[in-house]
């Protein structure tokens, strides 16, 4: 199992790391951070549904997961939350990568997408805080799109980062 996990985690940074060089990141500075930053979302993600359908098992059963979620009510939505425990980031629905993955047509992705990694960032401060020696807070996620110089080109970064979490 540890082989497959370290040949798909290679084949995605791979892919990310062509994308990056297709929108003319490739070796730049930034794109170790975009790959960071995308990688650590892909990782937040699966965790998070990972430990949802541990702690409600009628969601592996579940023919739409997002579906399910969005059956709950807000309340208990918020209470299998708080079961997650400290390990695992919390997402709200739109968070998902499906649902960003889904919503690719509707215009400013590339908004779309830093908005939630900021968002992420917020509602984790908790949970993944990374501190300076006098105290600062450093940010989990950036505006990653800020990176492609070309605004023309920010949605379709956005859209061919997305594709390759999927």
């Amino acid at each position: 199992m540890e082989g497959l996990f370290k040949e798909k985690a290679q084949e995605l940074i791979d892919s990310l790391k062509s994308t990056c060089a297709n929108f003319g990141l490739g070796n730049d500075g930034n794109e170790f951070k975009i790959i960071t930053q995308v990688f650590l979302y892909k990782f937040m993600n699966d965790k998070f549904i990972y430990e949802l359908k541990k702690i409600k098992p009628e969601l592996q059963n579940a023919p739409n997961l997002r579906d399910a979620l969005k059956a709950m009510s807000e309340d208990e939505y918020e209470m299998m939350l708080l079961q997650l425990g400290g390990n695992t980031a919390k997402l709200k629905i739109e968070h998902l990568i499906a649902e960003l993955f889904d919503s690719q047509a509707k215009g400013d992705f590339a908004k779309r997408v830093d908005d939630t990694l900021e968002s992420l960032d917020t509602l984790n401060e908790g949970i993944f805080t990374i501190k300076t020696d006098g105290g600062a807070r450093v940010k989990v996620f950036d505006r990653i799109t800020q990176f492609i110089s070309d605004e023309g080109k920010r949605d379709g970064f956005a859209k061919a980062l997305i594709n390759k979490l999927v």
